[in-house]
């Protein structure tokens, strides 16, 4: 209601109201799930190319962020044609029904919604409404975070499948963490760096801390860690630029409160402890739903080392770039491939587990889909775009833009778990903060 009311107030036009829905909303059409996430993008980039030609704004068409992601929008249909028509050696039903071409044409909407962003939430009056929303709702879930560890099921009754994570609102899907590493930063942030006026300032100062907090809660260890690498840059360069923060305070307390996690509750620590288990044990474990497993003997570490499962995915991941090093195996197709015999390896640790729908590991995807084209087209993307914006924010001294930008380069750390950036869940996460660097940046 008190929204609502401060869209009256301050008399916005239709597109203004518009785009506080549409944009205020995307986290909540994340946790409802893919359909509404694809449905909520669909109506941003209809909105956008309305409002493009209704005032004739068509000069992001010459931006040069436009013209690398429209290179790799290109690069990734004519590619996914290449996989279908050449490699593919059992074609079943149309091409146009084939997952990864769809996947391919449909990355169309993430291109657009970088440049919605950077129109329809120019104005800053929008951009503070849309962070709001943002922020209510990231409050709402980290209280549900901390709710869940304690009582055992979510506000609503959730409960999550594995005992050692916390599923909140996302019924039976273990996401939380990488959702409240990307909109709790991004909106807390965003108060941060406009210096709130002391009434508020104090609630986004809590929620800023709560962030990694709730990560580390969540049981995501590989988002755990990026939200502290995040955490950790924010506070050097609140050193580093004399904010009105005391880095020190922030530092101690943040470390104080996970050791006591971690000393206190039983569950969170043998999660954590769990990685380190893997080369200290000489039992043999295995787990065919978490697939774990370590060494009998003294083996070294090495040996020990690969029998984290994820790396059964690596391995196979490894060996279709070897296939088909160029162009890779086309998108989405990555599930496909590794269920040929050929990948199947009964020296490994998990031969069962190597295939899967992804590699878990963005490096390993780009490389096993896209190839080496497709790897070089992508990362000399992320390169070109966080040098450009690096130095921008630590010209105009701007938190903001710099935490969102850390972000984007943090989500490319080699080897850590983690999703790809043309799925929907991820994807969406990736291209919002990529898309509110890029509006910082237009801004200057």
């Amino acid at each position: 209601m008190k929204l609502f009311n401060q869209l009256i107030n301050n008399k916005l036009n239709f597109f203004d109201i518009l785009s506080v829905l549409l944009f205020g909303i995307l986290p909540i059409s994340i946790i409802v799930g893919n359909a509404s996430i694809n449905i909520n993008i669909l109506l941003i980039d209809f909105l956008f190319i309305f409002y493009c030609f209704k005032f004739k704004l068509w000069s992001w068409l010459k931006k040069d962020v436009f013209l690398y992601l429209i290179t790799l929008y290109i690069f990734l249909n004519l590619n996914s044609l290449y996989s279908y028509f050449i490699l593919s050696e059992n074609k079943t039903g149309s091409f146009f029904a084939d997952e990864g071409t769809l996947r391919s044409f449909l990355f169309i909407k993430f291109l657009l919604l970088v440049f919605a962003f950077s129109t329809l939430l120019k104005d800053d009056k929008i951009l503070r409404l849309v962070h709001k929303s943002w922020f209510f709702i990231i409050t709402i879930i980290i209280f549900d975070i901390f709710f869940e560890k304690l009582i055992g099921k979510n506000i609503i009754g959730n409960i999550s499948p594995d005992g050692t994570r916390i599923v909140s609102f996302f019924k039976d899907e273990l996401v939380v963490g990488g959702f409240i590493f990307c909109f709790g930063y991004a909106s807390s942030i965003y108060f941060i760096n406009n210096k709130e006026k002391s009434k508020f300032i104090l609630p986004v100062i809590l929620i800023f801390f709560l962030v990694p907090l709730s990560v580390f809660i969540s049981g995501e260890k590989s988002n755990f860690l990026r939200s502290i690498l995040l955490f950790l840059a924010i506070v050097y360069f609140l050193k580093k630029n004399k904010q009105y923060f005391n880095y020190k305070i922030l530092m101690i307390s943040m470390f104080f409160l996970i050791s006591c996690l971690l000393i206190f509750n039983k569950s969170i620590l043998e999660k954590y402890k769990e990685p380190f288990k893997r080369f200290s044990d000489k039992r043999i474990i295995t787990n065919k739903t978490e697939g774990l497993r370590f060494s009998n003997s003294s083996k070294d570490i090495i040996e020990n080392f690969g029998a984290i499962k994820y790396f059964a995915h690596y391995d196979i991941a490894i060996k279709i770039f070897k296939n088909y090093p160029i162009t890779g195996v086309g998108n989405k197709k990555f599930r496909v491939e590794c269920a040929k015999e050929k990948y199947f390896d009964t020296k490994t640790h998990f031969p069962h587990f190597g295939c899967i729908t992804h590699p878990h590991q963005i490096h390993f995807e780009i490389l096993s889909e896209q190839g080496i084209l497709g790897y070089l087209l992508i990362l000399g993307l992320i390169v070109w775009f966080s040098i450009k914006n690096i130095k921008m924010c630590i010209k105009n001294k701007n938190i903001y833009h710099f935490s969102n930008t850390i972000y984007v380069i943090i989500f490319f750390i080699p080897l850590l778990p983690g999703g790809g950036i043309f799925s929907t869940f991820n994807g969406i996460l990736f291209w919002t903060i990529f898309s509110l660097v890029n509006l910082n940046y237009e801004k200057k």
